[in-house]
């Protein structure tokens, strides 16, 4: 993507992420998003590897933090992601959020990055913020609930338990296809199949978390719990996955 102009806002200062600012972060990013931004999962992406801080911005109005942009790379070189990008509501609340996006755009650019997307959830004006500077919308994410206390009425084919390490190498190949057509997006930004398959086979067996659902002794799906991924007894479900030709009958 090219560099884009600045459109310079009066009396806004846009310095770079300091130290200490992640929790400038998450009050303005909850001030504006409230429940669809969840904050624990906000904290571990930014304290995690990705999170490139001398891409990652905040705005200032009389030395009050009213904006905020950040930068993730991936684990392929030169894949760029900008996120976070929240402003409170002000007059030049859109000129504003440009003025980020647009240098956070020209940080990336400035890397020589060869892929640059963009998240954020969908609501206005931050979609169309989004496209003015470039970006075409290509995916989005819906959220859903599950009913955990239902139960199936009829006797399940599908036997469910923890993996173990005998099972990496299979899993593995689960794993990467278990999330095909719909993922093969973030199978790439991770570094590709082998990448992942090399993590999977890394983990089952060694963290726990790992479930496996069998039909007729064959591995045909994958669920994953994290326990404490956010912190002490706050866990991540990272969803449920299984084979193209076993989906609809109950594996998820």
């Amino acid at each position: 993507m090219a560099a884009i102009e600045i459109q310079e806002v009066p009396g806004l200062t846009v310095r770079p992420f300091r130290t200490g600012d992640e929790d400038v972060f998450f009050k303005i990013i909850s001030d504006c998003f409230g429940p669809l931004e969840y904050v624990p999962r906000l904290k571990a992406e930014m304290s995690g590897p990705y999170f490139n801080r001398e891409g990652s911005l905040i705005a200032e109005k009389n030395g009050s933090p009213v904006g905020c942009v950040g930068l993730r790379s991936f684990p392929r070189e030169k894949w760029f992601d900008i996120r976070y990008l929240a402003v409170r509501g002000t007059k030049s609340r859109i000129p504003l959020a440009q003025n980020l996006v647009a240098r956070a755009v020209n940080f990336a650019d400035s890397t020589h990055c060869e892929t640059l997307k963009a998240f954020v959830p969908a609501v206005q004006p931050y979609v169309d913020v989004y496209k003015h500077s470039g970006f075409e919308p290509v995916r989005r994410s819906l959220r859903i609930g599950w009913d955990l206390t239902s139960r199936l009425t009829e006797q399940s084919k599908i036997q469910t338990m923890e993996l173990s390490r005998e099972f990496a190498e299979e899993a593995a190949e689960v794993w990467v296809e278990g999330l095909r057509p719909f993922w093969d997006f973030w199978i790439e930004e991770q570094g590709g199949p082998e990448t992942l398959g090399d993590w999977v086979k890394e983990s089952v067996g060694k963290d726990r978390g790992w479930i496996g659902a069998f039909m007729e002794k064959k591995l045909v799906g994958l669920a994953i719990l994290r326990a404490d991924s956010y912190g002490p007894s706050q866990a991540r479900f990272n969803g449920a996955y299984a084979l193209p030709e076993f989906r609809g009958q109950g594996v998820g």
